[in-house]
């Protein structure tokens, strides 16, 4: 799922699967559920075929992710798979994920369509650039 991740926008070259053994992006998942506050959910269908994951974890400041506000804030990861976007998953994890938090962080390519999806749900602009925010969001409760 973290390789699923990766947004590629239409016409660009799909990157190689061993993108995710970079330690840059390999240190969101490795040993998930080894350290404090590790949380992952994912999405199967009806045949048990994986069609979506969401996660969260904390970064420590010296290994900040692409999404990293400060230590005490998990940066999100989320993927559904190609065939199946669109039928409301990525809404039902990122709900799920939000439920378990006060505060939570992102990066975002602006040309994905997820972008939408995380401002609906009270992600806002905090860092990064128009082509790549970092965007978190806070609780109301």
């Amino acid at each position: 799922m973290l390789f699923e991740s990766i947004f590629v926008a239409p016409g660009e070259a799909s990157l190689p699967r061993s993108v995710v053994d970079s330690p840059r992006l390999a240190h969101y998942v490795a040993e998930m559920g080894s350290r404090v506050g590790d949380r992952a959910w994912i999405a199967e269908a009806s045949d048990g075929t994986l069609i979506g994951a969401v996660w969260m974890r904390c970064l420590p400041a010296d290994d900040p992710g692409y999404g990293f506000v400060d230590a005490d804030t998990p940066e999100l990861g989320m993927a559904v798979v190609e065939e199946s976007r669109g039928a409301g998953i990525g809404t039902a994890l990122l709900v799920t994920a939000l439920a378990s938090v006060s505060r939570l962080s992102l990066s975002v390519d602006s040309r994905n369509p997820a972008m939408g999806l995380y401002e609906r749900h009270g992600f806002v602009m905090v860092g990064g650039d128009a082509a790549n925010p970092t965007m978190l969001y806070r609780s109301s409760c």
